[in-house]
């Protein structure tokens, strides 16, 4: 297995966090020089890793960070999990003896559904929420609390998914699942479309959105088809409508940053060279394409690294993600054991459950120094119902 991607090399990495070091000068971008006029990193994807918050392979700092939801309430870094979807304003990307490593000031998270399920295709890979089609692949996390994965998942059941808004198949695709009892409001967040003032309503993915309870003020500017919003929305439906208790832009703007990378899925596609990512502008005009361009349609998952000046991320380069690709990256953590189970051979970790039966590779030590207490650093993919981590090296820190 790769610790890091396979179109996310160390040596790329490192030569990114190289070009990160430059803040204070102009950032180099196509034909001419570009002076971004901002300072420090935004990284937007799913987390892959602890021990330290670990997205789009590099290693963020969390300990004083300001940690949110997307509604701006503040929660402790503990609450972090696997898989769940967050932006990330940090420092300027350095390096150590063990890759790119910078400094978080502020880490967003946000779900883009919250609701029942309609029903579960578990041969399939997918289920319906909120009348939206989820599905899961490989590198999708389920909540422990959820036996079996997708399996165990019931009809009914209000869950909570973070994930990437497919627009060409009019579906999400989960990077994490948790149980959601007894929620208060459901959420949706994708794109508006027959947006009609008169009435008040819009859709999204095809639920009906009743907004006539919101003041203007409180909506977001522009309220327009094509754009992203979030809404939360009561838990029933009034005439086949869902009424909405907050309506919010779906984007938050981005300032000017030397250094960028970007996880999603292509939202809005003018050409290889001008398109948007999870509702976020990228200018590729003069990026390198190393997948080749032929696969960057909408809809594609990529990866965008680059800078961000005036909104925009000015792209250096853009990578194909492939369910292959998401497989290997895997998932990485660092910290002391908590607990270690000989006989079911698993251990947990960050709170996460751990199988070592399976491991590959042990450095400075061996299966038998595992126990409560150790410092460990743990690579490993997702077992096959995504609850747990099957390790396929476990390097002993101390």
């Amino acid at each position: 297995m790769h610790s890091t991607p396979r179109n996310i090399s160390w040596s790329r990495l490192l030569l990114r966090a190289l070009l990160a070091g430059l803040s204070g000068l102009m950032l180099l971008v196509g034909c001419g020089g570009v002076d971004t006029g901002g300072t420090g990193s935004f990284s937007s994807g799913p987390i892959t890793g602890f021990g330290s918050v670990i997205v789009n392979g590099v290693r963020y700092d969390d300990g004083l960070a300001s940690v949110q939801d997307d509604d701006g309430t503040s929660h402790a870094s503990s609450e972090l999990r696997l898989g769940m979807m967050v932006n990330i304003d940090a420092s300027a990307v350095g390096s150590d003896a063990n890759g790119p490593i910078a400094t978080a000031h502020t880490i967003r998270f946000g779900s883009e559904i919250i609701g029942p399920v309609g029903s579960v295709d578990a041969a399939g890979g997918s289920l319906v929420v909120l009348g939206q089609t989820v599905r899961v692949n490989a590198s999708t996390v389920f909540d422990d609390s959820i036996a079996g994965g997708l399996a165990g998942v019931t009809v009914g059941q209000v869950i909570e998914v973070y994930g990437l808004f497919d627009v060409a198949n009019l579906s999400y695709t989960a990077t994490r699942i948790d149980p959601k009892a007894n929620a208060l409001r459901y959420k949706l967040r994708g794109i508006v479309s027959q947006l009609d003032t008169t009435a008040r309503t819009f859709s999204i993915a095809g639920q009906t959105i009743n907004y006539a309870g919101i003041a203007p003020a409180d909506l977001p500017d522009p309220l327009a088809n094509g754009r992203f919003a979030r809404v939360l929305v009561g838990t029933t439906q009034v005439a086949g409508q869902w009424i909405a208790v907050v309506v919010r832009a779906g984007v938050r703007p981005l300032e000017d940053r030397v250094e960028a990378t970007l996880e999603g899925r292509i939202s809005d596609f003018t050409s290889t060279g001008r398109f948007s990512v999870n509702g976020i502008a990228v200018d590729a005009g003069s990026a390198n394409f190393p997948d080749g361009t032929a696969g960057v349609v909408l809809g594609a998952r990529v990866v965008i690294e680059g800078a961000v000046q005036g909104g925009v991320v000015i792209a250096r380069e853009v990578d194909i993600q492939t369910d292959d690709k998401l497989r290997d990256r895997g998932f990485e953590l660092i910290g002391v054991v908590s607990s270690v189970n000989t006989v079911a051979k698993t251990l947990v970790l960050r709170g996460v459950t751990i199988n070592y039966g399976f491991t590959l590779r042990y450095d400075n030590g061996t299966e038998a120094d595992l126990a409560a207490g150790r410092l460990v650093r743990v690579r490993g993919i997702l077992s096959a119902d995504g609850t747990r981590l099957v390790s396929t090296r476990i390097t002993f820190e101390n």
